[in-house]
């Protein structure tokens, strides 16, 4: 679908405008003069850059077509100088939206001594649908080649055109990348028709632009000349020009990028608000495909035929929706189209605008009020409130019953709770769409640290042998209820004895699983509980008058060596907030050993990390260990960054502290 002039320009008949050229190679010392350089910059000066993009154009113009649409085509334009880690950059992948058209597409490779090496139409590959780690169904294309004779200080050069299939809907100008750039340009170019206004003749198009994390001044016009008579050749063009970009370095842990790269977001001029957004998708992509047949109505009725009220008939539809097969698709218009209710439930299989369809013309059937709502998911980035756009990766549905209670239902998750959410998903902005094509921003509910919980325990008692078992019970709630039923889902009884002895297995080396059980595997409203019996080596250690029991295989801490860096510029961000709990019950032999003493309890916060530790005797020859993390909040601020490395440092000391016994 592409953008509709207004209905005075229809007097325009068979006339386009098409402002691109062929695609030709940049002159690299226009290009040196350009950016006032002798040379071009060597190593010396970007000591921690693998490679420096010398230039970059993006080159938009926008074309009548047949029909009085608005045809985008853009010229991209790519000069890097490679200075290390050759195999890293000799490689190309250029990713092509479904339905949009790649051409011109030209590369080479210019040698230290001024030689190039231009490569061949047969040296370009293009790649149709994906191959990942999960069955995935697409009509985009990857566009796939290497260049030759590659070197340290060569220059690699690529171009290349594409028309895009939704004009300023799906685009942005990407100012900044992980290798730092001398010049970085996006041009605009139309034609005059299109910028006059209705008044003066002309369509009154106009554009809409947000700039993120830096300052971007107005776009420099510029009215171009000597293109022919005629006001329908006449065209004007906005240009920016961004220089000396720095590289743009990711940390671990840390916030969506989107929150800190340098980069412009497009959107259609006549998007003034959600509405002109929703009602876009809805009416034109969504609606259309909601087709209720009579088996979709079947099949309400037999799945709710049991319920007692509208709850738990969402719930019942909701399970058997999340039960179908999740498979990513990105078939027709850039994969923004469902398939109809009726197709997914033949296929068995959907991604998640499918299985949403489904849901809804399901509850729909059952005159349950269910509603698509279209997600940016909290790893990708947030919702800008104030600048309408397309900034959705991902669907899931609202559904309410008649006296106002809400459900939020990702469909595309078997595992989790009809009424819950996954992480990605909670406590961000997102746009609930109504069957009218209105729509409003809504806040999906948020989850804490009590809801996200790992509680570990553990009973050892210590026979007079070499070994002794450990009683292991784990209990997974929130996330890490949904995280555990995905993974043990199919697991073979091999697969899940390797993996209870993964879990202590950096303690005891040659620890032994005897036998494990998984329960509540198929009740996704209850907590699943994974227990184990684990055989290791006799814990008490002897060192001189005294003996030392070190018991615990679970650290806390594990999983934090991302800490180790001195200095930090982002913030760090979790997945979610989250506590584990750990009681470890120890009895030891009182024919051999008595306890000499037990470690104080005491306890720690760091904003929001906390942490506690507590010992308590049972009898004489009994005690346990009680410890507890928490991550309170999904964010720490980089200003207290070495406060919580400090705190984690504390945590491993408390860790390690052993309990010591006298031999009787």
């Amino acid at each position: 679908m592409r953008l509709k002039l207004s209905s005075c320009l229809l007097f325009i008949t068979s006339i386009m405008f098409f402002s691109c050229s062929s695609v030709s190679f940049i002159d690299l010392n226009s290009l040196k003069e350009q950016l006032h350089l002798k040379e071009f910059p060597e190593q010396k000066l970007y000591p921690e850059a693998d490679a420096l993009v010398l230039s970059e154009m993006h080159d938009v113009s926008l074309s009548i077509v047949g029909n009085y649409d608005i045809e985008t085509i853009e010229k991209v334009q790519k000069v890097v100088k490679i200075y290390r880690n050759i195999e890293k950059y000799s490689s190309v992948e250029i990713f092509v939206l479904s339905g949009d058209i790649i051409s011109d597409l030209k590369a080479r490779t210019i040698k230290p001594d001024g030689s190039e090496v231009v490569l061949k139409s047969d040296d370009f590959h293009t790649i149709i649908g994906g191959g990942y780690d999960y069955n995935f169904y697409s009509d985009e294309k990857t566009i796939k080649f290497s260049f030759p004779a590659v070197e340290k200080n060569c220059i690699i050069e690529y171009e290349y055109r594409v028309i895009k299939l939704y004009p300023f809907v799906l685009d942005m100008w990407q100012i900044q990348s992980s290798i730092p750039k001398l010049q970085n340009i996006y041009r605009l170019t139309a034609p005059k028709i299109l910028l006059q206004s209705k008044t003066q003749g002309g369509a009154g198009w106009t554009w809409k632009y947000k700039t993120y994390n830096c300052y971007v001044p107005r776009p420099e016009y510029q009215e171009n000349s000597d293109q022919g008579s005629g006001s329908y050749n006449q065209t004007d063009s906005f240009t920016w020009e961004q220089n000396d970009i720095p590289a743009f370095e990711v940390e671990p842990m840390m916030p969506p990028r989107s929150d800190y790269l340098q980069y412009i977001k497009f959107a259609p001029a006549h998007w003034e608000n959600w509405n002109n957004v929703s009602d876009w998708y809805y009416n034109s992509l969504f609606k259309p495909e909601l087709i209720i047949s009579d088996e979709i109505s079947n099949k309400a009725k037999e799945l709710t035929k049991d319920c007692t009220d509208e709850a738990d008939k969402i719930i019942s539809i909701s399970k058997f929706v999340q039960s179908i097969r999740y498979v990513a698709i990105e078939l027709g218009q850039g994969g923004l189209i469902p398939s109809t209710p009726q197709k997914v439930l033949n296929h068995k299989y959907g991604d998640c605008k499918d299985k949403s369809i489904l849901l809804i013309g399901l509850l729909k059937n059952i005159n349950i009020n269910a509603k698509p709502v279209l997600v940016l998911t909290s790893d990708e980035g947030h919702i800008n409130r104030s600048f309408p756009s397309w900034n959705f990766n991902h669907m899931i549905v609202k559904a309410t019953t008649k006296d106002g209670k809400d459900f939020w239902i990702d469909p595309a998750i078997n595992h989790c709770i009809p009424g819950d959410l996954s992480y990605q998903c909670k406590n961000v902005d997102v746009l609930v769409l109504n069957d009218d094509g209105t729509s409003q921003i809504e806040t999906t509910p948020n989850g804490t640290f009590n809801d996200n919980v790992e509680d570990i325990n553990i009973k050892i008692n210590i026979a007079d042998t070499d070994s002794t078992n450990l009683d292991i019970s784990i209990k997974f709630k929130g996330e890490y209820n949904i995280e555990k039923r995905q993974f043990f889902a199919e697991k073979t009884k091999a697969e899940m004895l390797k993996y209870c002895k993964s879990l202590i297995s950096d303690k005891y080396l040659n620890a032994e699983v005897k036998d494990y059980a998984i329960s509540n595997i198929d009740s996704s409203s209850s907590d699943l509980k994974l227990s184990f019996i684990m055989k290791v080596p006799n814990p008490i250690e002897k060192q001189g008058d005294f003996n030392f029991l070190d018991i615990d295989p679970f650290q806390l801490s594990k999983g934090w060596e991302w800490l180790g860096s001195d200095k930090r510029k982002y913030d760090i961000e979790f997945d979610y907030p989250y506590t584990i709990t750990k009681s470890i019950e120890v009895t030891i032999p009182g024919n051999k050993f008595q306890i000499k003493n037990l470690p104080p309890t005491s306890s720690a916060n760091e904003g929001s990390l906390y942490y506690s530790k507590g010992y308590e005797l049972l009898d004489k020859n009994k005690f346990v260990i009680k410890e507890k993390f928490s991550v309170t909040e999904k964010n720490i601020n980089v200003k207290n960054y070495l406060n919580a490395r400090k705190f984690i440092d504390g945590l491993k000391t408390r860790q390690n502290e052993k309990v010591i016994l006298t031999s009787k």
